[in-house]
């Protein structure tokens, strides 16, 4: 056994285990900085894949949410729009103006003549805590006018279907000498926007 084994083994069994202990290296070589890295590299985007899929769906159920809270929201715009267009708002600082351009058409529809408008006092309404940035209040409007009792009537039916939040607050007809000529005056009161308390 002087010299070792391999000493001891046929040349050709020498060339044999050499290259067998060559590609040996060469496949640990390979398996080290070749196919590990690229398993690990695997293993992080599988991982990164998955994560990301978790996003999207997250994403895709927020998207259906917003979809549901949008549909929502524009139902409630929609229920709340009617009364949105019958809030009453100044014109040149006066409720009484605003009201003229509104109220004018159906008064003269009705056939009511001689029709003016005056501001009326503000009905105090409680304040909320803490205070809204938007105030509200309810306008009252003086309105007076010359018609017949049906005229005043069919103002009031007229009324009642183009503006329900508009309530009579007050009516009084004066008998004239000429049945079409009643002299009218009604305090008509509608909910109103108020101040800005802040931006």
């Amino acid at each position: 056994m002087k010299g070792g084994f391999l000493h001891d083994m046929a040349p050709n069994a020498q060339r044999s285990f050499f290259v067998t202990l060559a590609f040996s290296a060469v496949a640990v070589a390979i398996y080290m900085f070749g196919v590990q890295p690229a398993a690990d590299s695997l293993a992080r985007e599988t991982r990164r894949k998955g994560e990301l899929e978790a996003s999207q769906n997250s994403i895709n159920a927020d998207l259906r949410g917003a979809e549901t809270v949008k549909k929502t929201l524009d139902e409630l715009r929609g229920q709340i729009a009617p009364y949105e267009a019958a809030l009453l708002e100044p014109l040149l600082e006066s409720y009484a103006m605003r009201a003229k351009s509104i109220l004018d058409p159906l008064a003269m529809g009705a056939g009511l003549s001689d029709i003016s408008y005056s501001d009326e006092p503000f009905r105090a309404l409680p304040l909320t805590k803490p205070m809204a940035r938007q105030l509200y209040t309810r306008a009252a409007v003086r309105m007076t006018a010359k018609g017949s009792y049906q005229e005043a009537v069919s103002f009031l039916l007229r009324l009642e279907k183009d503006l329900p939040l508009v309530s009579l607050q007050a009516m009084e007809i004066t008998a004239q000498q000429k049945p079409s000529e009643q002299s009218i005056n009604m305090i008509l009161e509608w909910p109103a926007k108020g101040k800005v308390t802040r931006k």
